[in-house]
């Protein structure tokens, strides 16, 4: 079967033939492109999401607007960066007027929570997706998923497993706190700056912590042990691949513990040298049959 992984590795020869060499400090593989515009790093993510896999077409357009925006620009957040601008490219076929003033009206909603200004976009017609190009800079410096380093401990910025839950609200019609968590996430900007200056690599937990993680660990060359206890989940074990989540997972060396603690993040694990991305449940490890959201399995 057919993966995400499989069709991206079709275009990586691409990515490595590049005609501004100079200028591209980080290309394809991260959370962002990082450019180097000489006076300050330009950090660059694009998204697409797609009506059946990514929302419903009875979602509201507002929320079809903010959720596609907002988990676009989730990257930025997990490379340390806040956002600056943003393009969008409309695929639609639906014909009342009414749906794209709404739709407009969400869009807006973000624009004036992150203080971004909407620089572009393209509208063609054909069955509902939206592809989000964002634009922003790092706080502190980019923070890469390559930087984990052994002996280096795993935090993460909140609970996994909410959106899930709201998803499940959402499809039984039932009213809850968690529908917001699955309708319109949150980009963790501000958890993203108190990080900046002190995290060695970081990632966004959208496809799942197992995952994300992962790539962490793969793009370091090291692995990680976690503890399950530690971890803040909402449902079950599936909290940890179902995704969806758009917290912070970043490593930093264990002298920044009680710092990190105290601003409310989770201590859940340790990098360590073997390159296996473990997880105990009171000594236990924890097996899964799949490792994380892909849109292609």
């Amino acid at each position: 079967m057919i993966s995400e992984s499989d069709i991206l590795k079709c275009f990586q020869h691409l990515v490595d033939s590049s005609y501004h060499k100079e200028s591209i400090l980080i290309g394809s593989g991260d959370d962002a492109a990082v450019i180097d515009t000489q006076e300050r790093k330009l950090i660059h993510s694009i998204d697409i999401s797609k009506l059946g896999v990514h929302f419903h077409r009875d979602n509201r357009p507002e929320d079809i607007a903010i959720r596609s925006i907002s988990t676009a620009l989730s990257d930025l957040a997990g490379m340390g960066s806040y956002p600056a601008f943003i393009t969008i490219g409309l695929t639609s076929n639906i014909e009342e007027i009414s749906w794209y003033e709404r739709f407009s009206d969400g869009i807006k909603e973000v624009l004036d929570e992150f203080k971004i200004d909407l620089v572009g976009g393209d509208v063609t017609k054909g069955e509902l997706n939206i592809c989000v190009s964002v634009f922003g800079y790092p706080f502190h410096k980019p923070i890469l998923r390559s930087g984990a380093k052994v002996g280096d401990s795993v935090f993460i910025s909140g609970k996994l497993g909410e959106a899930r839950q709201g998803l499940q609200d959402w499809l039984n019609k039932k009213q809850s706190n968690y529908l917001e968590k699955y309708l319109q996430p949150k980009p963790k900007f501000k958890k993203a700056k108190q990080i900046s200056a002190f995290a060695t690599s970081c990632i966004d937990i959208s496809d799942g912590l197992i995952k994300d993680l992962g790539d962490i660990c793969k793009q370091s060359c090291v692995g990680a042990e976690l503890n399950f206890e530690n971890i803040p989940i909402h449902n079950d074990y599936n909290d940890l691949n179902y995704g969806d989540d758009y917290e912070l997972c970043f490593t930093t060396p264990s002298k920044h513990n009680n710092y990190f603690i105290d601003l409310g993040f989770y201590l859940i694990g340790e990098i360590k040298k073997e390159k296996s991305l473990i997880i105990k449940d009171q000594g236990n490890i924890i097996e899964f049959n799949k490792d994380g959201w892909d849109p292609f399995t």
